[in-house]
């Protein structure tokens, strides 16, 4: 079923990256999200199958006082782990929610910057990887839709 308002099919580029800690409340913006993905995996040497996520990588214009790179440092050079719940929200062009991604217990496990170059004017983008447990898919009303808890759906 199609659904019958203007954002379908949505676009890609309306999105916001929200934290749940409020420390990182001005740490939103970004200019892109990469590797937000699933895949079933099966091991050589066993025939069980587990759920792999991929890396989630955050790329934005640098900023120097954010409290995000202090929380990716201490993490990378102090091993000072302190997982983060986020969700990346996909948003229609009246910053109205579609659908959204919560990412359960991130941790960074790498930060850097693009290269810096004499001969270019351009903005210096800031890159963060993000290792995660999983996440849930969220629809329009902010309600978890998948991977449906078949705990809850049996009873």
């Amino acid at each position: 079923m199609i659904p019958n308002d203007k954002t379908y099919p949505p676009l890609n580029m309306h999105f916001k990256v929200q934290f749940d800690s409020k420390k990182f409340k001005l740490d939103y913006r970004f200019q892109s999200v990469q590797g937000l993905q699933a895949r079933i995996c099966k091991n050589e040497n066993d025939t069980r199958k587990h759920t792999k996520f991929e890396n989630i990588i955050l790329k934005r214009a640098y900023q120097p006082d954010s409290k995000l790179i202090e929380w990716c440092m201490n993490a990378i050079n102090n091993q000072k782990k302190q997982p983060q719940n986020l969700t990346i929200k996909l948003l229609n062009a009246k910053e109205k929610l579609l659908s959204g991604w919560k990412i359960e217990q991130a941790v960074p496990v790498g930060w850097g910057v693009e290269e810096l170059h004499a001969q270019d004017t351009k903005i210096l983008i800031e890159c963060i990887e993000l290792e995660y447990n999983y996440f849930q898919v969220v629809d329009s009303k902010g309600t978890i839709i998948a991977p449906v808890d078949t705990e809850k759906s049996k009873k």
